[in-house]
Parts: C-alpha cells; sequence; structure tokens
C-alpha cells in the first residue's frame, strides 16, 4: 500500500541551542525512551518493513508512497550494515548479489544508480548516474560482510569484478590527486544528490570521501587476506593520496579549530571551500572511516551544534543544511538524525541523544514507520526552503510534515543507529515483530 502520512505541530519560535543542551545526561532516559510503545513499535515496523520488502532475489523498493521509483543502490549500504548488525547475513549477500549481477547484465564499469522493477522477466537499469558515491557504499558494504564472515564462495566469485570496481573508483578519473594544481587529491563526485536546494552538486564532498576512504580501507584488507600484494599496493598508495587531499584540501577553521568541510566547489583552480554545514559533514560517523585524528570529527559536529541547533516548542532540531550567513533550511532528514544520534552515543552525549528521540517521537507520531524527512511547512513555505531566524520566528501557522514513510535509504540508516544504541542500552538488537 502507498501512503504518504504527515503530522503537524504548531510552530512558536526558533532561535539557537547552546552547547548546554548537548552536556552529558543520566543514560536511563534514553533507555527509558527506547522502551516505550512508541519506539518499540516505530523501530520494529521500520526494520521488518525493510526486510519483508527484500525480495528473494535481492531487488528492495526504495519507496512505500511512490516517491522514489525501484531500488536505489547505494541503499545496499546501510542495508547491509543494519543486517550485519543483527546476523542476517544471507540476505546481505544477496542484496549486494543482486547489484552485482545488474553490472555484468549490463555491461556497466560502474555501479548503477537505480534498478527499476522487473518487466518482462528483467530488472532494467533505469538510471546510470554517475554517482561515484553509492558506488563506493556498494564496495563498502562488499568488504564489510566480507570481513564478517571471512572467505566465502560469494567473495571467491565476486572478487573480480568488485575489485575492478574499486580500481576505477580510485583511478585518476574520480581521485584526482596528480602534478596539476586543479586536482585536490579528493574524489570528485559529478552528480551528489543533495538535500541542499534540492539539487545535484558538482563537487568534492565528504560524504563521497568518508565512503570511498572506508571502502579503500577494509578492500586493502581483503586484498591482502587474499594474496592480492599489489592491488593492497595500489590501494594503499591511493589512500594517502586521498587522505592528504582531505587535510589539506577538505578542512577549515572554525572557532580556532580545525572542522571538516561540507565540499569543495570545482569553481576556479584547485575549487572552493564551502563554508555552510549541514548533514553532509557526519559522513565520516555514518562511513566508520576518519581520515584525521578523532578531534576534528568533534570539533565539527560541536561547531554544527553551535551553530545550527534550532529550538522549537522546547524541542531542539537540527536542520538538513546551515549557511554561512546563520539561515538554515526548514527541514530535518532521517538520516542526518540518525547519524548525530550514533556520534552522540559514541561520545556518550546523552542529551542529545534523548533530545533527537523526542524529535522523532514528534514529527514521526502521525506514522508507525520511521520518514524519509520532515519539513516546517507555511504559506509560502516550500522544502529545502532557506530561511533566516527572524523567518522562522514569523512562521506562526507552521506545521511540520513528514514525507514518504518508509524510506528505503532513511529507514535502513535509522535502524542501523537504533540497533547500536539498543544494544549499548541492554536492549535486544533484533525486535519482536509488532501489530
Amino acid at each position: 500500500m502507498r501512503v504518504f502520512l504527515q503530522y503537524s505541530v504548531l510552530f512558536v519560535a526558533s532561535f539557537s541551542v547552546s552547547s548546554q543542551l548537548v552536556a552529558a545526561a543520566p543514560r536511563d532516559s534514553v533507555t527509558d525512551l527506547l522502551q516505550t510503545p512508541f519506539f518499540e513499535k516505530l523501530y520494529s515496523h521500520t526494520y521488518y518493513s525493510l526486510l519483508d520488502r527484500l525480495n528473494a532475489d535481492g531487488y528492495l523498493e526504495e519507496s512505500l508512497s511512490g516517491a522514489y521509483e525501484g531500488m536505489y543502490c547505494r541503499t545496499s549500504g546501510p542495508m547491509v550494515l543494519l543486517l550485519l548488525e543483527t546476523g542476517r547475513y544471507q540476505e546481505a549477500e544477496r542484496m549486494i548479489g543482486f547489484v552485482l549481477k545488474a553490472v555484468v547484465d549490463y555491461d556497466m564499469e560502474r555501479i548503477p544508480h537505480v534498478i527499476g522493477d522487473k518487466k518482462d522477466g528483467r530488472y532494467p537499469v533505469t538510471s546510470n548516474e554517475n554517482q561515484v558515491d553509492g558506488q563506493a557504499h556498494v564496495l563498502l558494504a562488499w568488504a564489510r560482510l566480507a570481513l564478517k564472515r571471512g572467505p566465502t564462495a560469494f567473495e571467491e566469485k565476486t572478487w573480480p569484478l568488485v575489485s575492478k570496481i574499486m580500481d576505477r573508483t580510485c583511478d585518476r578519473t574520480y581521485l584526482q590527486a596528480g602534478w596539476w594544481s586543479i586536482e585536490p587529491g579528493l574524489v570528485r563526485n559529478l552528480s551528489f544528490e543533495h538535500s541542499r536546494e534540492g539539487r545535484r552538486w558538482d563537487t568534492w564532498d565528504l560524504l563521497t570521501q568518508s565512503f570511498v576512504g572506508a571502502a579503500l580501507t577494509d578492500m586493502i584488507t581483503v586484498a591482502k587476506r587474499r594474496g592480492a600484494v599489489s592491488l593492497a599496493d595500489n590501494w594503499s598508495k591511493k589512500l594517502d593520496l586521498l587522505t592528504q587531499g582531505i587535510g589539506k584540501n577538505l578542512t577549515t577553521q572554525r572557532n580556532g579549530v580545525t572542522t571538516y568541510l561540507e565540499m569543495r566547489l570545482p569553481d576556479s583552480n584547485g575549487g572552493v571551500p564551502f563554508l555552510g554545514m549541514g548533514w553532509v559533514c557526519l559522513s565520516p560517523v555514518a562511513a566508520g572511516w576518519e581520515a584525521l585524528e578523532h578531534g576534528v570529527m568533534k570539533n565539527t559536529v560541536a561547531e554544527m551544534q553551535r551553530t545550527l541547533l534550532r529550538n522549537t516548542n522546547g524541542l531542539a532540531w537540527m536542520p538538513t543544511d546551515g549557511y554561512p550567513d546563520g539561515a538554515v533550511s526548514n527541514e530535518i532528514i532521517g538520516k542526518g538524525l540518525a547519524w548525530e544520534m550514533e556520534f552522540c552515543r559514541r561520545e556518550k552525549q546523552y542529551t542529545r541523544v534523548a533530545q533527537i528521540l523526542k524529535l522523532i517521537q514528534l514529527v514521526n507520531a502521525g506514522t508507525d514507520i520511521y520518514m524519509e524527512g520532515a519539513w516546517l511547512a507555511a504559506t509560502g513555505v516550500k522544502p529545502s526552503q532557506k530561511l533566516t531566524d527572524s523567518d522562522l520566528a514569523a512562521m506562526k501557522d507552521a506545521v511540520w510534515k513528514s514525507k514518504d514513510a518508509g524510506n528505503g535509504e532513511q529507514c535502513a540508516w535509522w535502524c542501523w543507529a537504533m540497533a547500536r544504541l539498543r544494544q549499548e542500552k541492554g536492549l535486544p538488537v533484533v525486535p519482536k515483530r509488532m501489530l
């Protein structure tokens, strides 16, 4: 059944949230929230919605509402990470294998963007858009599964193709590291699918660097295990170049400390820094790989929390995107909430974890499956609109509206973060099925 659900709440005022909101809090408050009927049901329904949608051949429909048609291959990344958390290795193999089969069937040199539903006995590639970050999601999923299980027949069968795609992902076509001044030592994404302005960006973005770096790191380990010494050496050199490029060209000083940049735009010789911040800055958390020492990631999140957090009716919310001039998007995004929640879990910022859960409890209350995202809507205000604090304060009739409940990518990332949080709190990672 295709659904589109929304939940409304009166918007009173918006203002910056002080750093006091993310101080350490009693862990029991988070445990209590996780065990409420709302979150037990939301986690269960979302998790089993994903599992039940995964066909026997590995195809997973991205959207329940019809907002997106077909299977988005990048969703294999979070879905496999979730399946590894819950011990579903065969399902993980099935999903990765389905994507790789499409590469072979359509004689492609890269991972497809979207695979359509079956027609005339065949799954068509409906979008071959060049999104190297999505490709890195699949490579990372393959490598994490290989490292989790050890050598398998699936690894042996797919290694030639996967290693070839890994090679392609870090050649000079993508990883622009060389002697020319226009090459910043970063992986260029020609079509970064961003929430910012609701469009594609031609950019060197932190998400792409993080997932390519993570994939390289784990693929190097697999290559060494397999005795592929030359491949491991070559990828190690590429990883070093990427790490150097990030340190030199994808960081900036904010409030006197080093933080990650969200992206670098190819608008001049070697590109120019984009100084806005948003969910993309949390990408190293999702990838499980940080190019630089951990303090840079901590500085980045602290700066996001200091400058981006807004407060509505006593609840803090993190906009998808913030701008250098202090304006913010009127949206929240499902995976951004999940990634910040996971970061705060690792850093024991339990007050902030509780704030995120309470926001989800409010905005997602109109459906029992996790949302793609939500936005503050009002007369003349659209999703992903750039608004100042004055604009937000003037939106007396604003309401929260959620979209695409059951979105595959967002649901998988949130369930992944929830599984890790529940495990820490001593709660079952695999939920009970609930009506």
